[in-house]
């Protein structure tokens, strides 16, 4: 019995069905995210630094997609589908996924409705009071 949320995710025209993560994929997922970030060069004027951050981009979002994967096969070790994931899918599949899967998992704050301005009322009724215009009981 899982009580993990699924959904089918679509890339041109390829459907696969991806899970959320438990709470034990998110802990490996955050100590994953730091040796990676260890891994990366501190200096951003290193010539090898987009590079490094662009690898290891991908790696991150093959590695989460591939936790996700693993729920639904468990016949299969993580490392085994990471590898499926980074040979098989192309960089802009990868990133939709790991959105996919974030979002899946509640791990990106979902925005809050912004609520839409209230529209000008331009014809002012007659009996309205401008709110900058003073009350007074005296007559002009």
């Amino acid at each position: 019995m899982s009580f993990l949320k699924s959904e089918p995710f679509t890339y041109n025209s390829s459907t696969i069905q991806l899970f959320e993560l438990s709470g034990l994929q998110r802990i490996e997922h955050l100590q994953y995210l730091a040796k990676e970030d260890k891994s990366l060069p501190k200096d951003e004027g290193d010539e090898d630094y987009l590079t490094s951050r662009v690898s290891s981009n991908l790696r991150v979002g093959a590695r989460l997609i591939a936790m996700s994967l693993w729920q639904g096969d468990t016949s299969k070790d993580i490392d085994s589908l990471h590898h499926e994931v980074l040979s098989g899918w192309p960089p802009g599949m990868i990133g939709a996924g790991e959105l996919f899967v974030k979002t899946l998992s509640d791990m990106i704050p979902v925005p809050e409705p912004v609520p839409e301005p209230e529209p000008a009322n331009e014809v002012k009724n007659a009996d309205a009071v401008a709110e900058d215009e003073p009350i007074c009981a005296e007559k002009p």
